[in-house]
C-alpha cells in the first residue's frame, strides 16, 4: 500500500509537470506596408452664379457672380493652390485678372466681337470710357474658406489649403469698374474663365 501510494504520487507529479510545461513551436511574421501618395483633388460645385445681367446704363451687375470649389487633399502640411482668370481676345487666351488701385478685378470679353489685347490693357490701366471696347471689369469682392495672397506681378491669387476638405467661394462684386462700360461695347454675351489649379501654369 505505501509502493502503491507513492507510485501514484509520483505519476500525479509527473502529469502535472507536463500540464504545467508550455508547448514550444516555431514562429514566424510578416510584416506588410503600403504607401499612399499625396492625394489631391479639386472639384467645382454646383449652384454657382454663372450668369448675370447688366444694368442698361451704368454697367453694374443686377447679380453678383460666384463660383465655387471644393479641394480634397491628404497632405499634412500646407499646400498653395493657384487661382487664376482668362479670357479671349483676337490675340488668344489671355489673362483677366488685374489690381488697380489696391483691389483685384477680373475682365469679361465679349464673346461675339473679341476685343483687342489693347482693349484689355487699356481697361487694366484705367484708361478713358471709349479705350477698351469690348471689356468690361467687376471686383473680387471676396474668397472665402482659404487663405489667399494676391501676387500682383504674376496676376494671380495664391490659395493656402490644409489637410482635408476645404470649400472655396470666391465672390464678385456687381459695380463695374470705373471706364471699363461704355456704349462702345458690343451686345451680348461677356466671359471669363475663372481656374483653381495644384500647378502654376
Amino acid at each position: 500500500m505505501k509502493n502503491f501510494n507513492i507510485k501514484n504520487l509520483f505519476t500525479v507529479v509527473v502529469i502535472l509537470m507536463l500540464a504545467s510545461c508550455k508547448a514550444f513551436a516555431e514562429s514566424a511574421s510578416i510584416e506588410f506596408s503600403i504607401n499612399v501618395k499625396p492625394y489631391m483633388e479639386i472639384q467645382t460645385l454646383t449652384n454657382p452664379v454663372l450668369i448675370a445681367n447688366i444694368t442698361d446704363k451704368t454697367g453694374n451687375l443686377y447679380t453678383p457672380l460666384f463660383s465655387k470649389f471644393r479641394v480634397i487633399s491628404n497632405s499634412g502640411e500646407t499646400k498653395t493652390l493657384y487661382l487664376k482668370a482668362h479670357t479671349i481676345t483676337e490675340h488668344g487666351n489671355e489673362s483677366a485678372i488685374f489690381s488697380s488701385n489696391g483691389r483685384v478685378y477680373i475682365a469679361f470679353s465679349s464673346v461675339n466681337n473679341k476685343p483687342t489685347s489693347q482693349s484689355l490693357a487699356n481697361c487694366k490701366y484705367g484708361a478713358g470710357q471709349n479705350e477698351s471696347p469690348g471689356v468690361v471689369a467687376y471686383p473680387v469682392a471676396s474668397i472665402r474658406g482659404a487663405k489667399t495672397k494676391f501676387v500682383d506681378n504674376a496676376s494671380k491669387y495664391e490659395v493656402y489649403v490644409g489637410n482635408g476638405t476645404t470649400d472655396i467661394t470666391v465672390n464678385i462684386g456687381s459695380q463695374v469698374l470705373r471706364n471699363s462700360f461704355g456704349a462702345n461695347d458690343p451686345k451680348g454675351f461677356y466671359q471669363a474663365t475663372l481656374s483653381l489649379t495644384e500647378a502654376d501654369i
